[in-house]
């Protein structure tokens, strides 16, 4: 296979990957069908960062965190991490309910008995859990968690404990408080598919308006999920560059002249 078709399998797959590659002593052990749906032969959720997708640079190092995770369906309303009837759904991946078929590849849900005759495709609220290691080596660095596609706000847990939001399009959450290197830690999301418009106006099937109610077309967890470790104090983000036509800005060596935002 080319090698870079595979480091980006690794990368938005690493846990059917592993899977495949791991002895059986390094996968996860069967759950306990009250907390979680057992899972096929030949599918295992590797939480592993040993095997984990990472990037790192002298000063900064990330690890990738997708993979398949414990994944619920949830009533709108915030509330704590449930503790038991678990299924398992990949990350990144949008919610069943996609008409597209390239994207209904990647929505196979394994569902807990609890809930497997539920609609998925009307869901507004999940959740997702996996565990997570922070690396000994990470010891006095900030600690980020790094998410670059939500649809559309997630509420962020660490070992029962609400930490903080991500929202859309997606950002990072300085988790350093709740974190120790060297430490094993639960990570839980409460992910909510938020429509901009709670009420939309329709003309598709008539001359006549009607109102519909809003809905997100790719809910959830749809980009990828990074623990990010770097140095600590200030640092740039959100750099903004807006180049002109009319000023020709686009041309080499003027972007000297172009407006940076913090």
């Amino acid at each position: 296979m080319n090698p870079a078709r595979l480091q980006r399998l690794r990368r938005l797959a690493p846990a059917l990957w592993l899977a495949c590659l791991l002895p059986p002593a390094a996968r996860a052990a069967a759950p306990d069908p009250a907390f979680a749906a057992p899972l096929p032969a030949g599918v295992a959720a590797v939480w592993d960062p040993a095997g984990a997708y990472r990037e790192a640079s002298p000063t900064r190092e990330r690890i990738c965190l997708n993979g398949l995770w414990r994944w619920q369906p949830a009533d709108p309303g915030e509330r704590p991490p449930p503790t038991g009837q678990w299924g398992f759904f990949k990350v990144p991946g949008s919610w069943p309910g996609i008409g597209d078929y390239p994207q209904k590849d990647s929505q196979v849900v394994f569902s807990h008995a609890a809930w497997a005759n539920r609609s998925l495709p009307a869901l507004e609220v999940a959740w997702y859990e996996r565990e997570f290691a922070v690396p000994a080596g990470w010891d006095g660095r900030a600690l980020r968690l790094s998410a670059d596609y939500v649809n559309s706000l997630a509420v962020v847990w660490i070992d029962g404990r609400r930490v903080g939001e991500i929202r859309y399009p997606g950002g990072e959450l300085d988790v350093g408080a709740h974190c120790r290197p060297g430490g094993t830690h639960r990570l839980s999301l409460q992910v909510s598919a938020m429509p901009l418009r709670a009420v939309l106006v329709s003309y598709s099937d008539s001359n006549q308006a009607r109102t519909i109610k809003g809905r997100v077309e790719r809910r959830g967890l749809c980009g990828d999920i990074f623990l990010v470790g770097q140095p600590v104090g200030a640092r740039l983000a959100d750099i903004k560059v807006d180049p002109s036509w009319r000023r020709r800005d686009q041309r080499p060596g003027s972007a000297r002249r172009l407006p940076l935002h913090r």
